[in-house]
C-alpha cells in the first residue's frame, strides 16, 4: 500500500470514512478544544496566504475559543489548532484506510477556515497528507506541479510563488465524512465553501535515509577531532574513517501523543458547531 502513496498516485480517489472513524476524529476535537489553557499554544492563525498568529490575543484561561472563533471567521481569518491527539484505535482505522504504513509516525492539524476563503497559498508538503473532512464542504484543486520526496530543510520553498503558473490536475470537493489522501510533493490549494470548513490534516511520514546522515553529522560535529584544519587528503581520510565505524542502528519513528479517549465518548458533533452554523455566508 505504501506504494499507492508516492507520486504516481494519481486518482485522489474520494472514500467514506466509517461513522467510528468520524466518531473517533470529532470526539478528539472535542477532547483537544475544551483543554483551553493548552490550546493557546496550538494555535496558528492565516488570511490568504499571510500569517497573523503574532497579532493574536488570547485573555483568560477558559471561556475564549467559541467567541474568538466566530470573531475570526467573520473576519474571514483562518484558525489552526497544531497537534490535535487522537486516540490508537482511530489512527488505526484511519490508516488502514488511507493505505498508511503502521509504523509511519503522523501528526493531526485542525483547519477551520471561513467560506469563500483560502487560507493557503499552492504549496506541497514534505510528508503523505490524509485530508479527513468533517464539516462543510471544501473544494480542493490539485496541480500538476510535484517535487520529488520534499523535505523542509533541503528545498528552498515548498510554497509556489505568487507568479507561478500551475496546470490544474483535478479538482475535488469534500463533505463531511470524506477523505481522500494528497501524496508527499504534489502541489495543492482549497478553498472553503459557505459558511465554513473544518477538516483534520493527516501527515504522515516514515523513515528516511537522509535521517540517518543527519543523525551522523550532528554527532560528528561534537567530536572536535572532526572540526580540526587538516589537509584536504587528510581531512577526507579522517571522515571516511569515521563514517566507515559509526554505530548505524536502526531508529524508532517518533510517536506523537495520542488521546485517551473512549469509543463513543461525547457528542457526534463538534462543540463549536454552532459557531460555524451563525457564521454569515456571501
Amino acid at each position: 500500500m505504501a506504494g499507492g502513496l508516492t507520486q504516481t498516485h494519481d486518482d485522489f480517489e474520494i472514500f467514506r470514512l466509517a461513522p467510528e472513524s468520524v466518531g473517533g476524529l470529532i470526539a478528539a476535537v472535542n477532547h483537544a478544544i475544551a483543554d483551553e489553557p493548552r490550546l493557546k499554544s496550538r494555535i496558528a492563525i492565516v488570511r490568504r496566504g499571510e500569517r497573523l498568529t503574532d497579532k493574536l490575543s488570547i485573555e483568560g484561561a477558559r471561556g475564549w475559543f467559541r467567541p474568538m472563533l466566530g470573531d475570526l471567521l467573520r473576519q474571514g481569518v483562518s484558525i489552526v489548532v497544531n497537534d490535535i491527539p487522537i486516540s490508537d484505535q482511530t489512527a488505526r482505522d484511519l490508516g488502514r484506510a488511507a493505505g498508511v504504513p503502521a509504523d509511519w509516525v503522523t501528526q493531526q492539524n485542525l483547519y477551520i477556515t471561513p467560506g469563500e476563503s483560502q487560507g493557503f497559498d499552492p504549496h506541497c508538503d514534505p510528508h503523505v497528507v490524509i485530508v479527513a473532512h468533517l464539516y462543510g464542504r471544501k473544494e480542493w484543486t490539485i496541480f500538476e506541479k510535484a517535487l520529488e520526496n520534499p523535505v523542509y530543510d533541503a528545498e528552498t520553498s515548498t510554497i509556489a510563488g505568487k507568479g507561478d503558473a500551475l496546470p490544474v490536475r483535478r479538482k475535488v470537493t469534500v463533505a463531511a465524512g470524506d477523505c481522500f489522501v494528497i501524496p508527499r510533493g504534489v502541489y495543492h490549494s482549497a478553498l472553503a465553501l459557505t459558511p465554513a470548513s473544518v477538516h483534520l490534516a493527516i501527515g504522515a511520514a516514515g523513515l528516511r535515509p537522509v535521517d540517518y546522515l543527519w543523525a551522523l553529522a550532528e554527532t560528528a560535529i561534537q567530536d572536535p577531532g572532526l572540526r580540526a584544519d587538516l589537509s584536504p587528503e587528510a581531512a577526507l581520510r579522517k571522515a571516511r574513517d569515521y563514517v566507515r565505524g559509526f554505530p548505524f542502528k536502526a531508529a524508532q519513528l517518533p510517536r506523537f501523543p495520542r488521546a485517551e479517549i473512549p469509543a463513543g465518548a461525547g457528542p457526534q458533533r463538534l462543540t463549536f458547531e454552532d459557531v460555524l452554523d451563525a457564521v454569515p455566508g456571501d
